[in-house]
């Protein structure tokens, strides 16, 4: 018989305007094939209901941990982690791009990223680095395009 999972455990995120929201939910932690630790988090809000007025609803969306903050006292330690099992590198980058639609902005993924759309074309890292200079572009923060082209595009 398999344990259920343990409960989420809560913790403070982060907004790009400063703004802090306390107690969301953490649920897991996964590292990728950088290294780097992504978290994997549920944003209690409200949503619009079939037949009018408003019920609860969870946003999940996957972090870093410079969008989060511990609550005192919160002991995260039995959040399930999920680390790196392959050790070899990938042999090179290779990038997708993926138009605007719909009024979005242009994203940078990397090749294999679910976000990524079957109208996205392959770029090579110079390539994607041009792209994603240009106003209206962003990088993926599902996969890995924020996480190692912007840091890049940073240094010039």
């Amino acid at each position: 018989m398999t344990e259920p999972p343990p409960p989420p455990a809560p913790i403070t995120l982060l907004l790009p305007d400063g703004q802090a929201i306390e107690r969301v939910r953490l649920y897991e932690r996964e590292q990728l094939d950088t290294g780097l630790w992504m978290y994997r988090i549920g944003v209690p809000l409200w949503q619009t209901a079939v037949g009018g007025g408003v019920e609860p609803a969870e946003y999940s969306t996957w972090v870093t941990s410079a969008q989060l903050r511990p609550l005192p006292g919160v002991d995260l330690g039995g959040i399930p982690a999920h680390p790196r099992t392959r050790t070899s590198a990938p042999t090179r980058w290779a990038w997708l791009l993926d138009g605007r639609t719909h009024g979005r902005p242009a994203t940078i993924h990397a090749e294999g990223c679910p976000s990524a759309t079957d109208r996205a074309h392959p770029l090579g890292t110079t390539q994607a680095l041009d792209v994603l200079a240009r106003p209206g572009t962003v990088a993926c923060n599902v996969c890995d395009a924020a996480e190692t082209l912007l840091p890049i595009l940073a240094h010039g």
